[in-house]
């Protein structure tokens, strides 16, 4: 949406606002109806204190926060800036690792992700974040191993779970994917070298979780860095073919989300709240046949303008502190868009939740 208005930038008169204090974008899909939806006005003391300089690093990735936006009016969202919609957890920022220091970070890691598409538009996230390219993308629907990454000094490997196409009677169960992807991954230390990424859309429970420890456990691998992706949003649109969920199970959907965080976080494992961050967009998705894609790869040579994408940033204010630099963020993303990489990770959502993991991944390592 363009800026609206002529002449002088009419954002020196506008005010902020989030999206509700859930987050829910409009009143279409609500998960707490006795909740205010819709765009709601913030204060300018809350303005004032997230534009402090220093804010202090987020101690979890599931802190609470807001997307906000600059808007003429709260009570018209045609008047707001969308381009300038950010996520600003409450009183806090997630450091943003510059490249060196995400190369230190990952250099003599392996780094495992198990679970959906969703799991897997993260690790490509990583890998062109990392290598400031991405050589190779494909719809991986089982299990690949990425040795050129950080100058082959980061192993990274994903398997797709679950493979929902196979029968259930012979489709494996997650324990069996979860060993498999362990042992093909093999040689493992027993540390924070090696990092399990789980997480999909909407099939992850506290069970799994149960499952990972009690495989870790028997594995010899229980002082590992699991992170836990949590559920999103999806499927909520009714589509010919496609599951769709009612608006009571999007509700249930949080509650579990919810046992979700509390499980992970008895058995020490770090979390990124992907739930929390896509159900104030849920409009938002790339088209696809499930309806839950915050992100897409797109072929970088097709088009001039997919070399000019940018993050969505505050170009005005100081404030939508949802990283520590957004000036250095702006100039990481700008070096993704590199003309000698044939794909390009695209998806601002996307891109905050990817930025979340990686500030878990390196908090322990001081780079975050």
């Amino acid at each position: 949406m363009s800026r609206a208005g002529h002449g002088r930038s009419p954002w020196t008169l506008s005010r902020w606002c989030c999206l509700s204090h859930h987050r829910v974008l409009d009143c279409g899909l609500l998960i707490h109806p006795e909740e205010a939806c819709g765009l709601q006005p913030i204060s300018s003391d809350y303005i004032e204190a997230i534009s402090q300089p220093k804010l202090k690093t987020c101690p979890s990735g599931d802190t609470k926060g807001q997307w906000i936006m600059p808007c003429l009016s709260c009570s018209d969202n045609r008047t707001c800036d969308w381009r300038e919609i950010t996520w600003q957890p409450h009183n806090c920022q997630y450091g943003v690792l510059t490249k060196p220091q995400l190369q230190q970070c990952l250099g003599a890691r392996k780094i495992l992700f198990i679970g959906d598409s969703t799991n897997r538009g993260m690790m490509y996230y990583l890998i062109e974040r990392l290598n400031e390219t991405l050589q190779e993308w494909q719809k991986v629907h089982g299990t690949k191993f990425y040795h050129n990454v950080n100058g082959g000094k980061t192993l990274i490997s994903y398997s797709y779970y679950p493979q929902f196409w196979i029968s259930p009677s012979l489709r494996p169960t997650f324990e069996k994917a979860l060993e498999h992807l362990l042992q093909r991954s093999r040689p493992l230390e027993n540390s924070g070298q090696t990092v399990l990424v789980v997480g999909g859309v909407q099939w992850l429970n506290s069970n799994h979780l149960q499952i990972i420890h009690k495989v870790l456990k028997r594995e010899n691998l229980l002082n590992i860095l699991v992170i836990i992706k949590t559920l999103g949003i999806g499927f909520h649109l009714p589509v010919d073919g496609v599951h769709f969920l009612t608006q009571r199970e999007v509700q249930n959907l949080w509650k579990e989300n919810v046992i979700i965080l509390d499980t992970a976080k008895k058995y020490g494992y770090e979390v990124v709240d992907t739930f929390t961050i896509t159900m104030g967009r849920y409009k938002e998705f790339f088209q696809g046949a499930c309806g839950c894609h915050f992100h897409e790869v797109v072929k970088s040579k097709l088009s001039k303008e997919n070399h000019l994408i940018k993050i969505k940033r505050s170009r005005n204010h100081t404030v939508g502190k949802y990283f520590s630099n957004q000036s250095k963020l702006q100039q990481q993303q700008d070096s993704l868009i590199n003309v000698q990489s044939p794909y390009h990770v695209r998806g601002p959502i996307n891109q905050v939740c990817s930025e979340i993991l990686l500030s878990r991944m390196c908090a322990e390592k001081g780079a975050a």
